[in-house]
């Protein structure tokens, strides 16, 4: 158990890195506009891409998909996942493919396509759930202290309102903290358990 925690608890603080990083490159680019909010504005076009970025947040998504399967796989041989388990499952799982099929439109079809809300949108409502599901879980099975459980359903509540052709992508920044934070708990937790176990090791 402690390998798992501790390698879930590295992919956690990476990709929160990742994620962070990246959503302060993404806001220094041009803002922009989509849809309905270039309405009454001049040609303002929509806020480009940097590779840098994209591939940021390529590693994000990884780093926290395999730090969010693991936290499932613990949360289950602790007290089991149960339907709000399953629900973070498929959330989750739903939003992280959504966001994934618009980066890739974006970056390698038309970064300028109309229809991209269609996908970013649900994507990150249905990540936040999937988020603050897994917060409600880890705080059920206590895998991880209150007060980090609770930042990250709080975190996760923030990225609706995140908009990446603003400076409101930075709302998002507060869920890449959290997942580093949670990295940070899951290692010092793991390092504490194996420590308490060769010390009963040495004692018989």
């Amino acid at each position: 158990m402690t390998r798992l925690m501790r390698f879930t608890g590295i992919c956690s603080g990476l990709g929160g890195l990742a994620w962070t990083m990246g959503c302060f490159l993404h806001n220094s680019l041009p803002q922009g506009c989509i849809g309905d909010a270039c309405e009454g504005l001049q040609a303002v076009p929509m806020r480009g891409d940097s590779s840098a970025a994209l591939a940021l947040f390529l590693v994000a998504g990884v780093m926290l998909a395999t730090s969010a399967i693991g936290m499932f796989l613990l949360a289950r041989r602790i007290g089991g996942l149960g339907p709000i388990g399953a629900a973070a499952l498929l959330s989750g799982g739903l939003g992280w493919a959504l966001l994934l099929v618009s980066g890739m439109v974006s970056g390698f079809v038309d970064n300028d396509w109309n229809g991209m809300p269609a996908l970013v949108v649900p994507g990150a409502v249905l990540l936040a759930v999937g988020a603050a599901l897994l917060g409600w879980l880890v705080l059920r099975v206590n895998l991880l202290p209150r007060r980090v459980g609770l930042l990250l359903v709080g975190a996760a509540l923030l990225l609706p309102f995140a908009n990446e052709q603003t400076y409101r992508i930075l709302l998002a920044v507060p869920f890449g903290v959290a997942w580093v934070v949670v990295g940070v708990v899951l290692l010092a937790r793991a390092e504490s358990i194996a420590r308490s176990q060769r010390v009963t090791v040495v004692v018989a």
